[in-house]
């Protein structure tokens, strides 16, 4: 230990995954000396973000990994007589039989590294207008819905070709006198992006994967804790910009907001109103205890079924917007998790979730830096 660090303290945490981290960083605010280490090289524990090439690195360390702890004497010298040594295990036994399986071309070839790394934000450094700092001006007890700033996180471009009309090369069809395909049979063409393992292995750093892949609701506990806390202005948000569903072959987009209905194209009208009235109910269900109580032994499922939903909506309901099982959930559940679904919509954007930008991994980091 450095000589300018404190020899006691008053709290240990050991490990950096987000309960971990989210208990150092209250502990230290409050005033209490803590030690918070990490035998782990990264943040975040079972909560952290890997490129593509770290989650490799990852696996393959995971699966050399012992459970057997190294008693080396070195450290053993250390203990006094009326002090005991706890052994960690060195394995998580929350993770069991990692494989690997690869879907790619298997073409990976020697030399091939990553590039086109995402440049990351510090601690330290100050976030752009996409970020979620709080402003100069934003007090702990301000109106919450200004302190997180988001931007969406679906982005389109075109690339457009630029030329002269005067200057025009022509092709080597046209110049052997066989037929040119038209502008509109060429688009009509759709075009099949390979992707192979080297690709995959060079532009690994462009995207990070989670070991713990979750959405955070725009409202709730742990918004609130971000807020209140300071800790959002370490991190950058994005709001996912719309929900798909995958249904009979065909990947529809669920229709979310009431903008969103009533200019669904995949429901008909009959639907769009259906829809509108069962999720107003949503909204205000407890009010109406009568209308539900009747239901509450069966499952969500079965309720759905007996409010003259189409199939289609029932299937949206279920699976897209409540988010509860099939067989599991009761009636109770599903309204309040239906409920909880639309009481975040349009806090940060179109839908109610949020993800870190690069990654859930960015969550524990932020405690950390507290």
């Amino acid at each position: 230990m450095a000589d300018n660090l404190p020899s006691e303290f008053d709290v240990i945490v050991i490990g950096t995954g987000l309960p971990e981290s989210i208990i150092a960083a209250a502990c230290s605010r409050s005033g209490q000396r803590v030690l918070h280490v990490d035998s782990r090289s990264y943040y975040g524990g079972n909560w952290a973000s890997f490129s593509f090439s770290g989650l490799l690195s990852w696996i393959k360390e995971y699966q050399e990994k012992s459970a057997v702890v190294d008693e080396s004497s070195a450290w053993q010298e250390q203990i006094l007589d009326d002090e005991e040594a706890i052994a960690l295990s060195r394995m998580d036994r929350t993770i069991q039989h990692v494989e690997v399986f690869c879907y790619a071309s298997q073409d990976l070839h020697e030399g091939v590294e990553e590039a086109g790394a995402l440049q990351r934000k510090h601690a330290g450094e100050s976030l752009n207008t996409a970020s979620c700092e709080r402003p100069a001006d934003q007090t702990p007890g301000a109106a919450p819905d200004t302190a997180l700033e988001v931007a969406d996180a679906e982005v389109t471009g075109e690339s457009v070709d630029h030329c002269d009309d005067n200057t025009r090369v022509p092709s080597a069809s046209e110049e052997s006198g066989e037929p040119v395909p038209a502008a509109k049979d060429i688009a009509e063409q759709p075009k099949k992006n390979r992707i192979t393992y080297s690709h995959m292995v060079k532009e690994g750093r462009r995207f990070n994967i989670d070991l713990v892949s979750k959405l955070l609701y725009s409202r709730g506990l742990l918004i609130d804790l971000l807020i209140k806390s300071n800790v959002s202005r370490y991190a950058e948000f994005k709001n996912i910009t719309r929900i798909l569903a995958f249904r009979e072959g065909r990947v529809e987009q669920v229709p979310c907001s009431r903008a969103d209905v009533f200019n669904s194209k995949q429901l008909t009208m009959v639907e769009k109103r259906m829809l509108m009235k069962f999720l107003t109910f949503c909204m205000e269900y407890e009010e109406h205890p009568d209308e539900y109580k009747a239901y509450e032994e069966m499952t969500f499922s079965e309720y759905l079924k007996t409010q003259k939903l189409t199939p289609n909506l029932q299937y949206f309901v279920l699976h897209s917007i409540a988010m509860t099982s099939e067989t599991a959930s009761r009636t109770v559940d599903g309204l309040a998790a239906t409920k909880n679904f639309l009481h975040c919509l349009g806090r940060y954007g179109n839908t109610p979730f949020l993800f870190p930008l690069y990654g859930q991994g960015e969550l524990p980091q932020c405690f950390c830096s507290v």
